[in-house]
């Protein structure tokens, strides 16, 4: 099975918080978005947890007694993307997290899904250049000039199927769940758009892209919680 160029898999997530109930929330939401979340209850110790993690970005408590500085001793041994859980004055404390380095910031109480959004929002902004293709054997997706070509032939998409084959394709392996999926692709919501419309856009992908749509082997179900995309496989 050949990967893709760019790196892309499972982002790992590091969880600096005093609140056990909240890690317990924030853990359990995160893995079930496809992350690997690691959870400590001192924030100020996640400096000391970035190389055995291999976190990529990490979640931490500010304000309140432990002002600012658990970003400050992020900030001075690592460009990881950081987002602030503020507490107290949210207002002061966003400006002076953000001044310190912090990539965003949530005044407490926060909605959860809000956080999930604003976490992918972040990983968007500071991912490194990549190629622009996704080259897996027969199957080549073109970002730049939005095209996919299965061996030797060109498959016509409409834009929203291109959209949501790139997002899966870039993370190949990983199970997204419709809720997620129109988020991540449409910008929209279950409470503004069905979650119907995330399972036609597969069935059209699949007669379009699959050997036997029937049977997928590209863009398969996951049962009881999406889709996810698994790459061809090397002809024997």
């Amino acid at each position: 099975m050949v990967k893709p160029r760019e790196p892309a898999g499972v982002t790992t997530l590091i969880i600096g918080d005093r609140d056990p109930a909240l890690r317990c929330v924030l853990g359990q939401r995160f893995r079930a978005e496809g992350f690997d979340v690691y959870e400590f209850d001192d924030p100020r110790s996640l400096v000391d947890k970035l190389d055995s993690t291999g976190a990529q970005l990490a979640l931490v408590e500010l304000g309140a007694e432990l002002e600012l500085e658990p970003l400050a001793l992020l900030r001075d041994a690592s460009q990881i993307p950081v987002i602030g859980l503020l507490w107290s004055e949210p207002d002061a404390d966003e400006a002076a997290a953000l001044e310190m380095g912090a990539d965003d910031c949530v005044p407490r109480p926060f909605s959860v899904r809000l956080l999930v959004a604003r976490t992918r929002a972040v990983l968007r902004r500071t991912a490194p250049a990549f190629d622009r293709r996704l080259r897996f054997d027969g199957l080549v997706i073109d970002r730049a000039s939005r095209t996919v070509k299965v061996g030797e032939a060109y498959v016509e998409l409409a834009a929203r199927e291109f959209d949501l084959l790139s997002f899966l394709a870039s993370q190949p392996g990983v199970a997204f769940s419709r809720e997620t999926l129109l988020t991540e692709v449409w910008r929209s919501s279950a409470a503004w758009q069905q979650r119907e419309t995330v399972t036609e856009h597969i069935h059209r992908l699949r007669a379009r892209l699959e050997a036997d749509p029937a049977h997928p082997a590209l863009l398969v179900t996951v049962r009881g919680v999406g889709y996810r995309f698994v790459p061809p496989e090397v002809p024997s």
